[in-house]
């Protein structure tokens, strides 16, 4: 299991505010704030109850700080630990962080008690077809996957916290699973990683051939392929595989390099992967992210039976 490094607080405070805390995602249902301790609201419109405090995020806007913060005890205190926090998760996930893993993991290291919910790090892909061509879906900044990572090494090495949405139900270890089985001929991971990895590294022998421009790959460029019709039947074959089948590939070392597939961290100034802008190929992105996250959850549940 990825047990991720925990940033270091100042201990330069006597006094800890945040004994009881509960961290609430952009959820679109309505909520209460709890009556014991800080209930913290992320990137969602201010809530007046004296106990709330709210943040939001602002890693690209011409802000002096990456987080606006009111509400709290110490707001100037609270954005600097925030943003010392965002610095060193962003080294884990070459990617800035997202607000909700932030503040889970400033407040992991606070709180007596944490409660976080509605944040489980798995945004839709699927673009709606009100979108241009041109226009990116604002969560496609964010590497939800490497985020869904730390989270799970949080949640299963601290007892303090409670994350129900976090875990995937189905998502246990399966006892059915054999790797000495014989498995249908396919390797899912080297359908989707293949091309990625020969790209990277086109001077390195890569992990897996590629043959051909019209090999079974998914094509990870930014220029709508010469094949598309091609290139969706890859992505539907990916996504109906069932999960199960995706774990008796999966190692940990591919599913981090998978990451990297799913998200543009500025797509103002860069060209995003074709697939991640394409109507019909984005519907395909979710099924597939969810075989990946299953299989994330099934070694770190795995990992922590086995400690």
């Amino acid at each position: 299991m990825h047990t991720p490094q925990h940033p270091t607080c100042p201990e330069d405070s006597n006094f800890n505010p945040y004994q009881s805390v509960t961290v609430v995602g952009n959820v679109p249902e309505a909520w209460q704030p709890t009556d014991i301790g800080h209930t913290i609201a992320i990137s969602a419109i201010a809530h007046k109850a004296g106990n709330v405090i709210n943040i939001s995020a602002n890693p690209y806007a011409e802000l002096p700080h990456a987080f606006t913060v009111s509400n709290s005890p110490n707001d100037q205190q609270l954005v600097a630990l925030l943003t010392q926090v965002a610095q060193t998760l962003e080294q884990q996930l070459h990617c800035w962080p997202s607000s909700e893993l932030v503040t889970s993991f400033l407040m992991s290291i606070l709180a007596s008690e944490l409660t976080v919910q509605g944040i489980s790090f798995m945004p839709s892909l699927s673009r709606p077809r009100t979108l241009t061509e041109t226009e990116y879906l604002p969560c496609m900044v964010h590497n939800w996957l490497g985020e869904r990572r730390l989270a799970l090494g949080l949640q299963l090495t601290n007892a303090h916290i409670c994350w129900p949405g976090l875990l995937m139900d189905e998502a246990v270890i399966p006892k059915e699973l054999n790797r000495h089985v014989e498995q249908p001929d396919i390797n899912p991971f080297e359908v989707l990683l293949s091309d990625y990895i020969r790209r990277k590294n086109c001077d390195i022998k890569p992990k897996y051939h590629v043959s051909s421009a019209n090999a079974l790959a998914l094509q990870t460029s930014t220029e709508r392929p010469t094949q598309p019709d091609l290139q969706y039947a890859l992505l539907a074959a990916l996504s109906n595989l069932p999960s199960v089948h995706w774990l008796s590939y999966a190692t940990q070392d591919d599913l981090i390099t998978a990451e990297a597939l799913f998200y543009n961290e500025q797509p103002q100034t860069q060209a995003s992967y074709w697939y991640l802008m394409d109507y019909q190929a984005s519907q395909f992105l979710d099924n597939i992210r969810h075989h990946l996250a299953y299989c994330q959850q099934v070694l770190a549940l795995t990992a922590k039976s086995t400690t």
